[in-house]
C-alpha cells in the first residue's frame, strides 16, 4: 500500500510504504515522481517506509527504474522507518543513483524532514523553491 502526503515545498514528496506493495502502487508511485520531475527543476523525496513485508508482482518492483533523463532530478532522499531492510535500501540506491541517501528511525522523521530541505534558498533554482523555515509537520493539520 502506498499513501502520498503533504509537505511544506512544492518540490518534496512525501510517500508512505506500508504492507504488500502492489502493481497499483507500483504505477501510482511512479506517476507521483513523474509529475513531480515534470514540474520541478529538482525534487527531493520522503519515503516512510512502514512494515513493508513484500511486493507483488516482484519483478515489476525488482526492475523499478527511471529514464535516465530524470536520474539528476532527484538529489536528495530520506528513507524513514524502523525495520529498513537491506534489500530495500538496495532498490532505493539503485532507483536513485545520483541522490544523496539518508536513512532514519521512524521517531526521526522531523528530523529527515530538515534535512531534505537544507539548502532550498533560491526560488525556482537549483533545489527548486524556498523554504519556509518555520514549517514543520504539525503545520499540516493547520
Amino acid at each position: 500500500m502506498h499513501e502520498t502526503f503533504d509537505l511544506p515545498d512544492s518540490n518534496l514528496v512525501g510517500i508512505t510504504l506500508s504492507d504488500t506493495l502492489t502493481e497499483e502502487d507500483y504505477e501510482a508511485f511512479t506517476s507521483v515522481l513523474e509529475d513531480q520531475f515534470a514540474a520541478h527543476i529538482t525534487t527531493r523525496i520522503l519515503l516512510v517506509v512502514e512494515d513493508v513485508d513484500d511486493w507483488a508482482p516482484e519483478e515489476r518492483w525488482e526492475d523499478l527504474a527511471f529514464d535516465v533523463r530524470y536520474l539528476s532530478d532527484v538529489d536528495k532522499v530520506a528513507v524513514v522507518g524502523d525495520d529498513l531492510w537491506d534489500r530495500w535500501l538496495e532498490k532505493t540506491e539503485a532507483l536513485f543513483p545520483m541522490s544523496t541517501i539518508q536513512t532514519y528511525d521512524a521517531a526521526d522523521q522531523e528530523e529527515a524532514l530538515n534535512w531534505i530541505r537544507g539548502g532550498m534558498d533560491v526560488p525556482g533554482v537549483g533545489p527548486g523553491s524556498a523554504s519556509d523555515p518555520e514549517a514543520s509537520f504539525s503545520d499540516e493539520d493547520e
